[in-house]
């Protein structure tokens, strides 16, 4: 960025990650062997000010959301600052996810997607692999079983209903039958008694 390179290194706080566990996209910015803006020489010093400059656009299953940043601050006294950004969320889904980067690191655009894989960051896990002694459906998969349960209420009202119009278009058919019965026995006994 300008001229100095800096590093981004993203992933979780907590790897793996696991649905309805909170977690935090974890996002690392150093300036690779280079003078700190500081005054110090390091091999890699932090970034100041990322979280006023950058965003993080989470993406999954075709949905997204845009988080902001904080910096996180080491637990030494005083507390330190290493280049560490945070954005907390807690994954609802298992499967693959991506974090894109968008904003300024110095004055220069950036604008980077990361995807979750092999050799990058742990895509979410299901809580399942995780609990014991017994495991607990994720707030998905309740959601997924209540849907299925309202459609099969709402295929059995359907069905209800279509049965009580059988049943009418039944009674009111013997109704008539028994009109048309009677009515004929009537005739019958009037020809009778002629």
């Amino acid at each position: 960025m300008g001229n100095q390179q800096v590093e981004f290194v993203v992933g979780w706080v907590n790897e793996p990650a696991y649905v309805d566990e909170v977690n935090a996209v974890d996002f690392w910015a150093h300036y690779i062997n280079s003078t700190c803006p500081q005054g110090s020489v390091d091999t890699a010093c932090p970034v100041y000010g990322l979280d006023q400059s950058l965003q993080v656009q989470v993406m999954t299953g075709g949905q997204s959301q845009v988080l902001t940043f904080s910096p996180n601050l080491s637990n030494d006294v005083p507390p330190l600052f290493y280049g560490e950004y945070t954005a907390s969320l807690m994954p609802t889904v298992p499967g693959s996810i991506s974090f894109r980067l968008f904003g300024t690191v110095n004055g220069t655009p950036v604008n980077e997607t990361f995807s979750c894989g092999p050799t990058t960051f742990e895509c979410v896990d299901p809580a399942s692999e995780i609990q014991f002694p017994q495991q607990i459906p994720s707030g998905h998969d309740l959601q997924v079983g209540l849907t299925n349960v309202q459609s099969q209420v709402a295929q059995m009202q359907d069905e209800i209903q279509t049965a009580y119009l059988v049943a009418a278009v039944g009674v009111a058919v013997g109704i008539v039958g028994l009109a048309v019965g009677a009515l004929a026995i009537a005739r019958g006994s009037k020809k009778k008694g002629k």
